[in-house]
């Protein structure tokens, strides 16, 4: 798989953390940006995924027939029980 170098520009003490945190799991910077990276593309692709099927699932929402009430009147809908 071929690789594109990426500039990041990092205000020092981002950079400090970062270090710290490449140090502390004994890998290199590069290792642990692509990690962050890919994990926020992940959960990207899920959030959209999510609003998508929400999206499919909202469709008609709001143009159903009367009552309206049946969240307030559940029984009555459900028993007959007023």
């Amino acid at each position: 798989m071929a690789t594109i170098p990426l500039e990041l520009k990092l205000p020092e003490e981002k950079l400090d953390l970062l270090k710290e945190v490449a140090h502390a799991r004994q890998i290199e910077i590069g290792a642990v940006l692509e990690v962050i990276i890919l994990e926020w593309v992940e959960r990207e692709i899920k959030l959209r995924r999510a609003r998508q099927t929400f999206k499919q699932f909202s469709k008609g929402i709001g143009q159903s027939q009367p009552p309206h009430n049946t969240a307030r009147q559940h029984d009555a809908h459900l028993y007959g029980k007023a």
